[in-house]
């Protein structure tokens, strides 16, 4: 007796079909595993146990051979382990022998409960869009602003998530939607987060790197996001997805960093602190009065020279049509 499995891509059981004495396999009805893959012959194989019980799989003169899953060459006659995947056409299958060994159950536990968490960074996540808001709030205070930028967040989130558990949905046959609203909520309370440590440090620091590349930073926490969603999806080749992601990441962060050097060299530096902070946020060290000053002198200085020199060239505005 024998079990003959029929598997995906991603080697999950799709269906699983016991033999009593050896297993031929192919698309005609009189085969003992009927698979239904235009690429397989009618009688593409059989399966055979020799004298010690080991199990082979033999082709029978199918055109498109038979294949190891982690060979390129066709082989007449395979042995079989229980763990030794087969390629026939575009199908994959394992036979297995009922005294294979398999894995221990695992325990079960308690279900984790995910709609609690959910809950409180549903909270936190609207709590600090709001207050980010209101300190952003210069005009007189009204109702909209307020709740229409939580309502495209909200939107932006359901949209978001609905995707990742309809595409897990047809790879995995569950969508974990629960599972992908937690990481998504979680991944855009990291990005308001990291937002205003960039914001706050470039202020009380005066650095202008910190905010003029803020962007690679959430761009990593862009691809780590995906990651895990993907994670989410399957534990299977988590290397390849790891790679995926960071390519992807490495390319924007490049583009985004050729496109700013491209407005530099037209526009010159542009200013980098777009909201002011209240002065206890300041982290410099207090300069005197006089260091102060002669600082002022020196800027008058440079600026009464751009003033009373022409300049040397009109930059966009060379082929200005009023000249």
């Amino acid at each position: 007796m024998m079990w003959v499995e029929v598997l995906s891509r991603h080697h999950d059981v799709l269906a699983r079909t016991r033999c009593d004495d050896g297993a031929r396999i192919g698309r005609a009805y009189d085969n003992d595993v009927v698979i239904d893959d235009p690429y397989v012959a009618p009688h593409h194989l059989r399966i055979v146990a020799d004298d010690a019980g080991t199990l082979f799989a033999e082709d029978l003169g199918s055109v498109n051979g038979l294949y190891a899953a982690d060979a390129d060459e066709a082989q007449k006659r395979i042995a079989l382990d229980g763990q030794r995947v087969l390629r026939v056409g575009r199908t994959l299958i394992r036979v297995r022998a009922p005294g294979f060994e398999v894995a221990p159950e695992r325990p079960a536990g308690r279900a984790p409960r995910v709609w609690p968490a959910i809950a409180g960074l549903a909270v936190c996540v609207i709590a600090l869009a709001m207050l980010t808001l209101w300190l952003n709030e210069t005009r007189e205070m009204q109702p909209s602003r307020f709740v229409l930028p939580v309502l495209a967040v909200i939107f932006t989130v359901l949209v978001w998530t609905t995707g990742w558990a309809v595409l897990t949905r047809i790879f995995t046959g569950v969508s974990e939607f629960d599972r992908h609203l937690l990481i998504a909520l979680g991944g855009l309370l990291a990005f308001y987060v990291f937002d205003e440590l960039c914001d706050f440090g470039s202020f009380g620091f005066s650095s202008r790197a910190l905010a003029d590349y803020a962007y690679v930073g959430n761009w990593i926490l862009f691809a780590a996001l995906c990651f895990v969603h993907l994670r989410t999806m399957g534990p299977r080749r988590v290397p390849v997805k790891a790679g995926a992601v960071a390519a992807l990441a490495l390319a924007a962060i490049a583009a985004q960093t050729l496109s700013r050097s491209d407005e530099s060299s037209m526009v010159g530096q542009q200013s980098y602190l777009s909201d002011l902070k209240p002065p206890m946020f300041r982290l410099k060290r207090a300069q005197s009065l006089d260091s102060f000053f002669s600082g002022t002198d020196r800027l008058k200085d440079g600026l009464d020279r751009a003033r009373l020199e022409p300049p040397s060239a009109l930059g966009w505005f060379d082929n200005d049509p009023d000249d």
